[in-house]
């Protein structure tokens, strides 16, 4: 029994140290094991099944669980079992509630392919027959950005009214005039 209440009692520790860490240094206290799986396909996207959180979770439950089941009357062999069980379930819940919430996840980005279709303004006179970059004033992501842009018609000048009619490269756009 005092193996139960040790281990539950370290996976305790561990979630008020790392609810510690997270409301008084801003990191959210994990660390995913090397060669876990991470079900985003890259490190960091909150996928990885084998963490910190998730052992700790475990480890509470496998030894709170195993605590009271032995208690209740249950062999030290059938409370490890029931113990493990719960500590998988306890594991399997924070990990589903943990990749849905990391799925909610947004980086603040606004994706420069959300401006094509829009008009915009001249910002800085932009050269013709793409010769040249200028820039635009455009709304997108729910705020005003200045872009890059080319155009494949006349130069534009400044104070124009243009609208985006797709990418020029990874990080322009390619305007015509409205």
């Amino acid at each position: 029994m005092e193996l139960f209440w040790g281990i539950g009692l370290i996976g305790l520790v561990l979630v008020v140290l790392q609810v510690i860490v997270g409301v008084f240094f801003g990191h959210d206290g994990d660390v995913a094991a090397s060669g876990s799986v991470d079900l985003h396909g890259g490190h960091g996207g909150g996928g990885s099944i084998v963490s910190l959180k998730t052992v700790t979770g475990m480890c509470l439950g496998f030894g709170l669980g195993g605590a009271v089941l032995e208690q209740a009357g249950l062999s030290p062999g059938l409370a490890a079992l029931g113990g493990v069980g719960i500590g998988a379930v306890i594991g399997g819940v924070y990990f589903w509630m943990m990749h849905s919430l990391y799925k909610l996840k947004s980086d603040g980005t606004a994706q420069l392919a959300e401006a094509v279709n829009r008009s915009g303004t001249v910002y800085m006179r932009i050269p013709g027959t793409l010769a040249g970059c200028g820039e635009i004033q455009v709304t997108f992501g729910g705020r005003m950005h200045n872009v890059s842009a080319f155009t494949r018609g006349v130069g534009l000048a400044t104070g124009t009214a243009v609208k985006v009619v797709g990418l020029h490269g990874d990080s322009a756009l390619l305007v015509e005039k409205l």
